[in-house]
């Protein structure tokens, strides 16, 4: 692993001389390894009547770059990863994911959304990440390929502001400019009932207690509001097994009925449940 990461700074440094012409690799780039570096060992004993610096020379790589450029216009909104990754949207349009250790973006740019990405969020696994946008759509990327999975979730009707994965990573939750909530399911992209409303402004955040359990969203009305979900045995955001149709949602979906009761505590905070799959 040392090795690897070794090599990849390698690259990261001197990707300039190197692009232009493969001798650089020995001529201008070996030269000025960190004395630390494996890399080093190896040029000296295999490219012995090279350049030698005589002072000056790094003992060890120097630390990752404070800004990591990439994006061409405001970043709105980062997400890191369980495995040491950073997923950042912007509003040129793109997602990018960058390397925590050398700064470096890894890939190509995610594209897809026509507007700008004001959410972004990875799963609990890290193998995912969801997208929020204001072409009103949703999207969830590959975190290791970029590519898209599955079509956009659409049902917002304005721009979606946030979004976030529950615990478990079965489900997305978004909050939109049209004031309200949605729920969705993570593996099929079906929304699940119908959007939470009570909200009289933009919802510019939404939040998932770690049991799965609550929902808790943030808006310009001022207010803090918190969904309590009581599931009476199998709902679709228990977490229980599902019975699916076809479709993937749930065979009781007709029979869903939200009980979504608004309370009157200073903080805005919000009580209600999930019954009838």
């Amino acid at each position: 692993m040392e090795r690897i990461q070794d090599i990849c700074r390698f690259i990261i440094t001197f990707h300039i001389p190197i692009s232009i012409s493969t001798p650089h690799t020995y001529i201008s780039a070996g030269p000025f390894l960190p004395s630390q570096s494996p890399l080093s060992g190896t040029f000296s004993r295999w490219f012995t009547k090279t350049i030698k610096m005589q002072r000056g020379k790094l003992l060890s790589w120097p630390a990752p770059p404070l800004q990591w450029i990439g994006h061409s216009e405001a970043v709105s909104s980062l997400s890191r990863s369980p495995n040491g990754r950073i997923v950042s949207g912007s509003g040129d349009k793109t997602i990018r994911i960058w390397d925590v250790e050398t700064g470096a973006p890894i890939g190509n740019p995610l594209t897809g959304h026509t507007g700008i990405v004001e959410s972004v969020a990875y799963s609990p696994n890290g193998q995912n990440i969801v997208s929020g946008s204001s072409d009103t759509t949703i999207r969830i990327w590959d975190a290791e390929t970029g590519a898209p999975v599955g079509r956009p979730l659409e049902g917002h009707t304005d721009s979606v502001l946030t979004v976030a994965f529950s615990p478990n990573g079965q489900h997305i939750i978004s909050g939109s400019v049209d004031r309200a909530i949605r729920i969705w399911d993570a593996e099929t992209g079906v929304a699940i009932g119908t959007p939470l409303e009570g909200h009289t402004k933009y919802v510019w955040s939404v939040a998932c207690s770690p049991n799965g359990q609550h929902i808790a969203s943030g808006s310009s009305d001022n207010t803090i509001r918190e969904g309590h979900l009581v599931p009476s045995h199998i709902c679709p955001l228990c977490r229980g097994s599902l019975r699916r149709s076809k479709t993937g949602a749930c065979k009781g979906l007709k029979a869903f009925r939200r009980l979504w009761a608004w309370g009157s505590q200073a903080a805005g905070a919000f009580r209600g449940g999930l019954a009838g799959c």
